[in-house]
């Protein structure tokens, strides 16, 4: 399970961009408008609630992660018809060397959150935050994150200056990270449950256990136990792909991954990442990345970065 996972990690990016950091008072709430990208809240301090447009307010309490799903208004703090209401860019500030500074109130401002977004992957490829339907306020009180890593995350914020928002990201990056492996590991449902689907997760261990086998929508059915139809019509819906556009984009991915990261021929990465030759792989990767596998490997390395990400 464990190979599986990190084989998982590295097919489907986990690369949050630091933004923000909001200060909210109590008895304030903080709005925000929809976002073409998955939004992160870590708490570094304080309580509250978590509205995501007309969904029931979910609480939430120091060293929680609140996910909110793409597309979605959303609003942060207090609960309530008595609670003042600012929006995010009503009085911003810089912080440090790229985070903004949003600010609640203008007394003591009880929580303190460090907010990144998840941007949708690089042509249409595999995003796993995107699976989310319904927004989640995991209470990592448990350990699940270490405190260690809140804990870094306000010094930052003490004592913002150059490097801040690298480090919050590589900070936001880690929690998450954790934070999906103990979902995994314990199988419990993210959301909406395209990980801890009971027969589509056998399915996908499949694809990133072993990207390069021959796989069919009738093997990964049968390997679901399910039938091709209905196997088809449940991983349609859970992906928002097919089965097949899966398997290519998770192949393309651990490509683009070893061009960037090793000297390998391109032939091997090829016969490694499931393709006949390097001409079906080259046609395929050009299709997907917009220049063919020689070309990617020749640009720099913060190119190909963002468009893995």
């Amino acid at each position: 399970m464990k190979r599986t996972l990190d084989q998982l990690l590295t097919t489907i990016d986990v690369d949050p961009h630091a933004f923000s950091v909001c200060r909210i008072q109590t008895g304030w709430r903080m709005t925000f408008p929809a976002f073409a990208a998955v939004t992160v809240h870590f708490v570094l301090r304080g309580s509250g609630h978590l509205q995501v447009g007309a969904s029931p307010p979910i609480p939430f309490s120091p060293s929680s992660v609140l996910i909110v799903p793409t597309s979605e208004q959303h609003w942060v703090g207090e609960v309530g018809d008595n609670a003042e209401v600012s929006e995010a860019a009503n009085r911003c500030a810089l912080l440090g060397d790229g985070l903004v500074e949003f600010t609640a109130g203008s007394g003591a401002h009880d929580t303190l959150m460090l907010c990144g977004a998840l941007s949708a992957p690089y042509q249409g490829g595999l995003g796993f935050f995107d699976l989310l339907r319904v927004p989640t306020a995991g209470d990592m009180a448990a350990g699940i994150i270490p405190a260690g890593v809140f804990d870094a995350m306000a010094d930052e914020i003490t004592h913002a200056g150059f490097g801040t928002q690298a480090m919050c990201q590589a900070l936001m990056k880690q929690g998450l990270i954790a934070l999906l492996r103990d979902r995994r590991e314990r199988q419990t449902e993210l959301s909406g449950g395209a990980m801890s689907h009971p027969r589509l997760s056998k399915a996908l261990a499949a694809i990133i256990g072993d990207p390069a086998a021959p796989h069919t929508v009738d093997s990964l059915a049968s390997l679901s136990g399910m039938s091709r139809a209905s196997f088809s019509d449940h991983f349609s819906k859970t992906f928002g792909q097919g089965p097949i556009d899966f398997v290519q984009k998770a192949r393309l991915r651990i490509a683009a991954r070893l061009l960037r990261t090793t000297d390998l021929p391109i032939k091997v990465i090829a016969q490694a990442a499931g393709y006949a030759g390097p001409r079906p792989f080259s046609r395929a990767f050009q299709a997907a990345y917009d220049c063919g596998p020689a070309d990617y490997r020749a640009r720099p390395d913060s190119e190909n970065i963002r468009a893995l990400s």
